[in-house]
């Protein structure tokens, strides 16, 4: 028994004590490949409408009846909005009657001018004749010249009658509010409601607020470091967080000339077609823009890309014809554009394979076991 376990303790021994080679790493591995990449970055914004306007009236009064509500369509023209007209018909009707009364006024007054000019006519005739006195003449004339002034005022007070008369009958008018606005389609949506029928409003309180959706402005902000990547009249594309299954196209309408100081940050904003009226305003939205690409390029998974010692490189698998085993060499690289999933290798060439996980393991010129391999 002895003998045996000393015999034991001699052959374990010798086993520790062989000498081993480097320790293998386990690896996954992904091929290099050739194809396009894009850069594309990503601002954060939200949608608002680009035609949008708040009716408000041009008078003061009660409301009588309200045509519309939110999320109606309402054609150009329509009427939206009727006020309780009473007071303003009932001074319509004065003003007419005023004016009836100035026409009468002036109907008069030509006829007293045009009895004036007869009667100096004739004392004119009588003059030459000697058988009127120069005074009387004088008189005649006077009279004749005060009737034509009557008529002119008279006409001017017409005119004055019309022009109240005119101003009453916009004012009635205005008791009807109607949708209006100059181009773009014939119909848009109702927005908000801020008023019932029965309320009493001042002038230029707002009503409604009526939006043209065909056509919405995207408003986004760039940092310090993506402003110089923009352009207006750049395409975009866009993606609501409601529809993120959709992409709409959109163009840089405007981009801010400042940052705000406190989130240094600018505004830019995107003109989006909607011609299907899926985007609404309000929407959170992000904004996709295509900065560069590069097609073709050589392309290695981004889990592929280290750090070690400061350098940017990849593992590089290699086989050895000496020994058929397989090693991992580190390789410092240039990159270009990167992605999620993939990154642009510029510099240097680079073919094969590269270790996408299991790097913190690797040495230089580490052995490898890959994993698919097992």
């Amino acid at each position: 028994m002895v003998i045996g376990a000393n015999l034991y303790w001699q052959a374990d021994n010798s086993l520790t004590e062989r000498p081993r080679g480097p320790r293998m790493v386990a690896v996954a591995v992904a091929p290099v490949t050739q194809g396009p990449i894009v850069d594309i970055r990503e601002f954060t914004g939200s949608l608002r409408a680009s035609d949008a306007f708040t009716v408000a009236p041009k008078i003061s009064g009660r409301i009588a009846r309200i045509h519309v509500d939110i999320g109606d369509r309402v054609q150009r023209g329509a009427i939206m909005v009727e006020f309780d007209d009473a007071e303003f018909r009932q001074a319509v009707a004065v003003a007419e009657a005023s004016l009836a009364v100035a026409r009468a006024e002036l109907r008069r007054a030509e006829s007293e001018a045009a009895l004036a000019t007869r009667e100096l006519q004739r004392t004119q005739q009588l003059s030459q004749r000697n058988l009127v006195s120069e005074g009387e003449l004088d008189t005649a004339r006077a009279r004749a010249d005060s009737q034509q002034a009557a008529v002119a005022v008279a006409a001017a007070r017409v005119q004055e009658r019309e022009a109240a008369l005119l101003t009453e009958q916009v004012r009635l008018s205005y008791t009807v509010v109607r949708a209006d606005w100059n181009g773009g389609l014939d119909s848009r949506l109702v927005g908000d409601r801020e008023v019932n029928a029965g309320d009493t409003v001042s002038a230029n309180a707002a009503l409604l607020t009526v939006l043209g959706v065909e056509r919405l402005i995207a408003v986004a902000y760039a940092s310090e470091r993506d402003y110089p990547l923009l352009a207006v009249g750049q395409t975009v594309s866009v993606v609501a967080d409601a529809l993120p299954e959709r992409e709409f196209a959109g163009v840089i309408a405007r981009i801010a000339p400042r940052f705000q100081e406190v989130s240094r940050q600018a505004r830019f904003e995107v003109t989006v077609t909607n011609e299907d009226e899926l985007l609404k305003p309000g929407m959170f939205i992000t904004v996709r823009v295509e900065v560069d690409r590069a097609d073709p390029a050589t392309l290695v998974p981004a889990d592929a890309v280290v750090q070690r010692d400061g350098r940017t490189g990849v593992y590089q698998i290699r086989q050895d014809e000496n020994d058929d085993r397989t090693y991992a060499y580190f390789i410092p690289v240039s990159i270009g554009i990167r992605d999620a999933e993939q990154v642009q290798i510029l510099q240097p060439e680079l073919s094969g394979k590269v270790v996408t996980l299991g790097q913190q393991l690797l040495a230089d010129g580490s052995p490898v076991i890959i994993a698919q391999d097992f």
